[in-house]
Parts: C-alpha cells; structure tokens; sequence
C-alpha cells in the first residue's frame, strides 16, 4: 500500500526482521569493514571514517526498530577503559565508536579507571574481552599490573591493549614475563587492528588463533641494545651563562579568558600538526583536499569564538634558581626550597637540563588550558553521535592550547629581554624530561588551579587540552633524547 508517497509492504514481523538482518549483515557490516581497510590502506582518512560510523549508527537505529530483541545482534561484549592515572581518551573513544558500529556491545568505563573497577564489570556483564588504553609510559605499567593480575587469579579475559606509549615488544613481555597469560595479551596498533582480533576472539577460530599467538609468544625474544651507563661523574660540559635580568622575579602573572584574543593565539598554531597529527590528514589525501581542511579551519574558529567554546586561561613565573649538587633548585617566594631532578642522557653529548643553569640563576615556568567546556562538549558530541565534529573540536583543542604556550613562550622572551633564538620550552612527558609526576612541583610555584588546571595524583593535567613547561634561557639549550 501507499502511505505519505512512499510505498510500503505489509509484511509478518519476522519476515521484517529477516529483511532487517539482512541489511545490517550484507550491506552494513561489510560497507563498515570497506571503510577500515581503505583506512589501513591510507584511501581515507580518519574523519572519513567517522562520518561513516555516524551514517551507520543512525542507520543500525533505523534497523533497531524491526529486529526481534530476543534474538539479539551483538556479536560479543568488550569492556573498555583507559588505564588509572590517565586522562587521554580520543584513542578510546574512537575503538568504542567502530567496535559499536561493527556490531559489538561496548562498556565503556571512561578515563583513570582502578584495575579493581575493569575486573567488576568484567564479572558483571561477563566479557569475551577487555580494552586498555594508555597515552604515557608511566600508565602504560597499568597494562602489565592486570596481566599480572589476572594470571595470578587464572583468569580467562582476552586482554587487547593500545595507544600510543606501547609497542608490540612491550606487550609481548607483558604477555610472556611469569609465564605465558593463556588467554592472549595483542598489541593493536590501530582500532581496525582491534576490531580484526576481537572478531576472530569470537569466532569458532577462536582456540586456533589463540594457538597461533601462543606459538608466536613462545618463539619471541625481547630485542637486545648496547645499553649506555652514564656515569655519575658525566657532564655534558655546558657553562653556565649570565642570567638575564628578570623585574618580575618571584612574580606570577595570571591571564583570564578576557585577556586571550584567540585570534591572536591562532598565529601561533602549527597548521601541518593540526591537519596531519591531530585531524589525521595523511598521504595523497592531505594533498588533495589542503583547501578544504583550511576552510574547516576558518569555520571551526569562527564556531569556537562565536559560541564561546573555549575559555583559555595562562599563568606563567620567574623564580631564582640554583644549580645544586646536579639538581635544579628553585626559591619559592615562601621560603621553601623546591628540587627539580632532571636525568641524564647516556648519548655523548650528556645533556641534562639542570647544566643550564647557573649556581645563581633564573628560571620560567608556564601552564595553559583551553578550559574544562570544551571538554564536556566532547564528551556530550560523542554520547550523541557526533563523532566527527568532536574529533575536529579535540584536535584544535589540542592545537590551539599547544600554540597558547607557544605565545606564552614569546611573553617570556620578551620579559627577559633573550630575543626569539633562545627561551626554549620544556614540557614534561618529552624526553628531556619525562616525569610528568613534577608537575605537582610546578603547581606549588604557579597554582594553576586557581586557573581551572587540576593535577591527578600522577601529575597528569585535567583537562587534557592543557598544557605545563619549564623555560631554560641559556643560548645552547637544545631537545634531546635519554
């Protein structure tokens, strides 16, 4: 019959429901896994994809409407979480969007998540997996405290483990230090890499796959390097120089929303790290479509000033400082003494932050954020769907507090009077000094949360779109590595 100019067939409900499940196992699912593979592949890039997931969720709730729920459609359950400590959750929520719309049933548990809350609701929902996420080393080891958890108590939960701090070596040692974890411990590289394992973890391939990891495991050995002891008499030979002179000693200056023009912000944003690294635009495809991403550009930062999206905020000091017994030691205005311990690199130059200062001497440090909004506004786009405008809005988010710091950074040479070659900016979490757990030092000296930027007890920074760094005046400063 005819109704509203659209022809519909009157139809038994399970013949509907045949029709339903036709349509998401032929046509869906397969278009889904067209998309990961031109991705792998590099044909489309990462916004691409999501738009497509966005097509495929709206259709799957179209389908909703017509399959049997006895019956049920989920392919199996996965719960999923970034590890305690950390506050990173882009790479997650993207394995949570294409796991969704490749069938699975996906609890998500969010950030910082305590090993003992994975393990409940593993039990409670009865998982054929688990997914964690970690973006630092330093909460990377959550990873390797399940596993080891989970042999110790003979569990039986396939563990997928990803993000940008792991390697395939790291989690291979995790799997095979104390014994082999039976039930299999993959690196994914990518949340298609995921995707792939976690259909075969449900599929009557199962007990083979397994095997063949097994196998694998077995046969790995961890790789070997020429390991470098630095001694404890090493020094990288750097001299001191005089410091500048600093008005502002002891001096914190604190900037609020109506101090940032953002305009003025964005001529301090990398435009090839927002296109490529943060909006995924890689390989012919950054070529062919540079003139869109610029207009996306231009229409995301009208968007974010027009609707007031962001509320940046930046505190930045200087502080005397004192070379020490090969600590960094910096005068709080209160009197305390504050020990920066910054390590050494074995390569032959031994470079150390601390020798660039002097035994009388002057530090900077700064902290910026984009403000906690538009964090919450990521979080309510991914509930609804929206995945692509939050990617988009997460990468200049990230960009944008990245190029606050970089104008930070420029306020500061000009305070000390040191000229655009030199002022380098340290941030923790980076090789020359990797332990972000200093931060809580920094926080003593500028008290960023008066400023709206929280610390966990690791010293992550909350939001994430927020960044803190240590300023080094001296003229041969450079980057390096440990």
């Amino acid at each position: 019959m005819e109704k509203n100019g659209r022809l519909e067939i009157d139809a038994p409900r399970d013949m509907t429901h045949q029709a339903a499940i036709v349509t998401l196992n032929e046509d869906l699912l397969p278009a889904m896994k067209e998309v990961g593979d031109k991705f792998g592949s590099g044909e489309l890039i990462l916004p691409f994809v999501l738009k497509s997931a966005e097509c495929m969720k709206a259709s799957v709730a179209e389908l909703e409407k017509y399959l049997l729920k006895e019956e049920g459609s989920s392919k199996g359950r996965l719960v999923l979480g970034t590890v305690y400590g950390d506050v990173h959750d882009i790479g997650k929520n993207l394995v949570k969007t294409i796991f969704e719309n490749n069938g699975y049933t996906v609890y998500d548990l969010g950030k910082q998540v305590p090993m003992q809350k994975f393990i409940e609701k593993i039990e409670e929902v009865n998982a054929d997996a688990i997914g964690l996420s970690a973006l630092l080393v330093s909460t990377s080891k959550q990873m390797q405290y399940f596993v080891e958890h989970a042999r110790k108590n003979n569990m039986k939960i396939p563990v997928l483990c990803g993000g940008a701090a792991i390697n395939s070596n790291y989690i291979n040692r995790v799997a095979k230090e104390g014994g082999i974890y039976t039930s299999g411990v993959f690196y994914c590289k990518t949340m298609f890499d995921g995707l792939k394992m976690m259909d075969k973890l449900v599929s009557p391939e199962k007990q083979q796959f397994i095997q063949e990891w097994h196998e694998k495991i077995e046969k790995w050995k961890e790789p070997t390097f020429e390991k470098v002891e630095v001694s404890e008499f090493a020094h990288s030979g750097i001299v001191p120089v005089t410091p500048p002179v600093c008005t502002n000693l002891n001096n914190v200056i604190r900037l609020e929303p109506k101090d940032i023009d953002l305009n003025e912000i964005w001529k301090y944003l990398n435009k090839k790290s927002l296109f490529v690294l943060s909006w995924g635009v890689r390989g012919q495809s950054a070529k062919d479509s540079e003139q869109e991403h610029e207009v996306l550009f231009q229409e995301w930062k009208k968007k974010i000033v027009d609707e007031k999206l962001f509320e940046p905020s930046a505190v930045y000091g200087y502080f005397a400082c004192h070379n020490k017994d090969g600590k960094l030691v910096v005068d709080h205005p209160n009197g305390e003494k504050l020990l920066f311990d910054f390590p050494r690199s074995s390569k032959s130059k031994h470079l150390c932050l601390t020798d660039y200062f002097g035994k009388d001497d002057v530090v900077a440090f700064q902290a910026v954020t984009v403000g906690t909004k538009v964090s919450d506004l990521i979080d309510k786009w991914n509930k609804e769907d929206r995945y692509t405008d939050a990617y988009y809005l997460h990468g200049i988010a990230v960009e944008t507090a990245e190029a606050m710091a970089e104008w930070i950074n420029h306020k500061i040479r000009e305070d000390l009077k040191i000229g655009d070659k030199r002022g380098l900016r340290y941030s923790w979490g980076y090789p020359s000094c990797p332990d972000v757990s200093q931060h809580h030092i920094v926080w003593k000296l500028l008290e960023p949360q008066k400023s709206g930027m929280t610390l966990t007890e690791a010293g992550q920074i909350i939001p994430e779109q927020s960044t803190a760094a240590i300023v080094v005046h001296h003229p041969e400063a450079e980057y390096f590595t440990l």
